[in-house]
């Protein structure tokens, strides 16, 4: 498999580092990957404004004008897919980080040993990511789905309704049926009624929970702590 990774690093030093870091991974597990160096967040912004262009971005936190948080924010708004990784000396923004969808969050000087344990994390995800398509009858014909696309799935009377990026799709079924094309590592329980994408919980309370499209939806006592507790395992490992 062949990695397109991008430093975002304003330190040459730095970036020459972490480049050989990777490149000693590349070398130790056979997985081919490719670095370029990005010397600020709005040369980015410039030159790699569209989706797709990389599968991990290492971002340092923080740069002149426009930080690696900031940076990170922007590239969410047309950018879902890519991963992202956060170098820093301090630990200031680590949950913020994780509510954007960072994989790791690496303290400077970089570890071999972390590093290699991150670059596992998103060698499994892009591994994931080729086989992520759910398959259901909808309107007499099979309906193919990014599993990734998917916001939340819920009872709605005595149909099943999907809430996606694009589409809300209503059809007769039950919730166990879809829970078994969906993998439980990303959808989990918000209550008896409703399963959601962790991929696009931007926050958690006792009583709701809070998407990125904006919708809250209801958590039920006896799910709370399960969907809490797979929300930091999601984010934090």
């Amino acid at each position: 498999m062949r990695i397109r990774i991008a430093i975002v690093e304003d330190e040459t030093e730095q970036y020459e580092y972490v480049k050989k870091l990777l490149m000693q991974w590349s070398e130790k597990s056979g997985e081919h990957c490719t670095v370029t160096h990005v010397s600020c967040a709005e040369e980015f912004l410039i030159s790699y404004n569209q989706p797709d262009t990389f599968d991990l971005l290492v971002l340092d936190v923080y740069m002149k004008q426009m930080n690696g948080m900031e940076l990170a924010k922007e590239i969410r708004k047309y950018d879902r897919e890519v991963q992202m990784v956060f170098l820093t000396g301090v630990s200031d923004y680590v949950f913020e980080g994780y509510e954007i969808g960072a994989v790791r969050y690496l303290l400077k000087p970089v570890e071999q040993e972390k590093l290699e344990e991150t670059m596992a994390v998103c060698l499994e995800k892009l591994k994931q990511k080729g086989d992520d398509y759910i398959s259901f009858k909808y309107q007499g014909e099979m309906l193919r789905l990014l599993r990734s696309d998917i916001f939340y799935v819920e009872v709605y009377g005595h149909y099943l309704r999907m809430v996606t990026k694009t589409d809300t799709y209503e059809w007769k079924d039950s919730l166990q049926s879809m829970r078994s094309k969906l993998d439980t590592r990303r959808f989990v329980d918000a209550n008896r009624s409703t399963i959601v994408n962790l991929e696009y919980v931007n926050k958690i309370t006792r009583e709701e929970c809070f998407l990125e499209n904006g919708t809250c939806i209801h958590i039920s006592k006896g799910a709370y702590k399960g969907l809490n507790e797979a929300f930091m395992k999601f984010y934090v490992g």
